[in-house]
């Protein structure tokens, strides 16, 4: 079987969406606050008596610029925060399904205590172990984990074991089968990651938004530290910001595992009985 590659655990990507907003927004702003500095005293030097004329030149591109980055930021941003919101549903799906599961195995002749046992075991290692693994983009292990072989081993033993009645049996499996589904769709929502492409296209047109802002200023000293310093605020918070959303597991800005948990609590406190 051809397994697909791994997340590249090292990877920029990788160690950027899992940094805090708290060291993201500080780290994104001393970049473009640097870059903003280097192309001041770079554009000082060069074009010293030219300075007039290429702020001139620069002028009619800063709403081009200004435009553009707009865009690519605000669809980017929206972008990510659907799939956050996806994978808040997935989560929700998966609670739903596993307490119809519970509710399910109080049917007569089904094996209650071990259907709740197990599907307790599988939910508490799926928000335990499982959010790591999805967290480092491990989905195979995730999907494959032996809580999860055992929940649907010993649904269908009952099933095939009993006498439950046929429309028992059926809500059974059908519940536990929905289960089973709702993992894969976890694992579809956690490799749903900022594509390392858009980030690279954005932050370039953020420092050519920059660039071109000091090079406007350049003539200007009174008007350059309010100009310049509006548009490395504005960037910096922008590319923070999508990458605090740019990973639905990692970082600041997370799908918390809390719906499952609660279903963990209410098997073991024995709510799902008759």
């Amino acid at each position: 079987m051809i397994r697909p590659p791994k997340t590249c655990h090292s990877c920029p990507m990788t160690f950027l969406t899992g940094l805090s907003w708290w060291i993201l927004i500080p780290m994104v702003f001393l970049i473009v606050g640097g870059i903003a500095i280097i192309a001041r005293v770079v554009s000082t030097r060069v074009l010293k008596d030219h300075a007039s004329q290429s702020s001139t030149n620069a002028s009619p591109l800063m709403p081009t610029l200004g435009v553009l980055f707009a865009l690519l930021s605000s669809f980017a941003i929206a972008a990510q925060w659907a799939n956050q919101s996806a994978a808040d549903s997935v989560v929700s799906r998966m609670s739903t399904s596993s307490a119809r599961l519970a509710w399910a195995s109080t049917a007569p002749g089904a094996s209650t205590i071990e259907i709740q046992s197990a599907l307790a075991a599988d939910l508490t290692t799926t928000a335990d172990d499982g959010w790591d693994q999805l967290q480092s983009g491990d989905d195979i292990l995730f999907n494959e984990s032996a809580s999860y072989r055992e929940l649907q081993q010993t649904v269908r033993d009952s099933v095939y074991s009993s006498s439950m009645s046929v429309p028992a049996a059926s809500e059974l499996l059908s519940a536990v089968d929905e289960v089973g589904a709702s993992r894969h769709e976890l694992t579809d929502a956690a490799s749903k990651s900022l594509p390392t492409l858009l980030l690279l296209v954005l932050a370039l047109s953020g420092i050519a938004l920059t660039v071109n802002a000091v090079i406007l200023t350049v003539a200007s000293h009174r008007k350059a530290a309010y100009v310049v310093t509006s548009v490395v605020v504005l960037v910096s918070l922008d590319l923070a910001l999508l990458l605090v959303l740019a990973a639905p597991f990692r970082g600041t800005v997370q799908t918390s595992p809390k719906a499952i948990q609660a279903v963990v609590q209410r098997i073991e406190t024995g709510f799902y009985s008759r």
